[in-house]
Parts: structure tokens; sequence; C-alpha cells
């Protein structure tokens, strides 16, 4: 046989093996597109949840709900201030 008929055949089965392979990843990637979809409506679904989660809580850590809570549980809010020592002025004038 010639070499360039040995090229051609070459290239032929290249070409039917590629195809082949081609044909493959593509069965694998269209069955595999459903589950990404379900995967992808899990994660917004949890994103969600999350998102309302922390809502909950920045409400819950809030410093009006802290002092409410702390006004239910018989805290007090302390009326006067108390200085120990005199204030030193930060510059002096010279």
């Amino acid at each position: 046989m010639k070499k360039p008929g040995l090229m051609i055949l070459t290239l032929v089965l290249v070409i039917l093996a590629l195809s082949v392979v081609k044909i493959f990843i593509s069965n694998n990637v269209s069955t595999s597109g459903v589950v990404l979809g379900k995967i992808q409506e899990e994660l917004d679904k949890y994103k969600f949840e999350n998102s309302i989660i922390s809502e909950k809580l920045y409400v819950a850590a809030s410093l009006t709900n802290v002092s409410k809570e702390a006004h239910d549980a018989g805290f007090i809010d302390s009326k006067s201030d108390l200085v120990l020592n005199k204030q030193i002025p930060v510059a002096i004038k010279q």
C-alpha cells in the first residue's frame, strides 16, 4: 500500500474513533443535565432558607431586641454614671 493511502485510512479511522467518543460523551452529558437541574433547585432552596434564617438571627441579635429581653428578664438601666477619677485634658495649654 502506498503512503498516501495508509495516511487516508489512518485519518478515517481517527475520525470514526473520535465520532464514537463524541457520541458517548454527548449521551452522558445529556442525562446529567436533569440531575444538574435538580441540584440547582436544591441549592436555590437552601440559599433561600439560609437568607430567612440569617434575617431571624439579625432580628434576634439586634440591640432593641436584646434591650427588650434584658428588661423582661429584670435587668434595669443604670441612670447615674460613676466617675472615679478626674479627667486629664488631652492638650495642655502652655
